[in-house]
């Protein structure tokens, strides 16, 4: 029975590329778990807080309410950012 010589080499790759794939995947998981205040939302988007939360109020920005304070979610701010946007030119 003959052995290919490159299987080691093809199962080391193999190895290797799964590796990179979950480091690739870990700061998207990172970015799920991430919360930001009115202001760091609002300094991310370069906008000024009342803008913020004033898509939140009219329902453009998704956000939970903690006590008095509103958390929004990282994918939910960046959904909301191409929503807002669109919402802009549909004018």
């Amino acid at each position: 029975m003959q052995t290919n010589p490159f299987q080691t080499i093809l199962d080391e790759l193999d190895e290797v590329k799964q590796l990179l794939y979950s480091i690739r995947k870990e700061p998207e998981l990172e970015l799920k778990k991430r919360f930001y205040s009115m202001r760091e939302s609002a300094s991310i988007l370069k906008v000024d807080y009342q803008t913020i939360r004033s898509h939140i109020l009219k329902g453009n920005i998704k956000a939970e309410k903690i006590g008095r304070f509103y958390r929004i979610n990282h994918l939910d701010l960046m959904s909301a950012l191409d929503d807002v946007k669109s919402l802009k030119y549909k004018r």
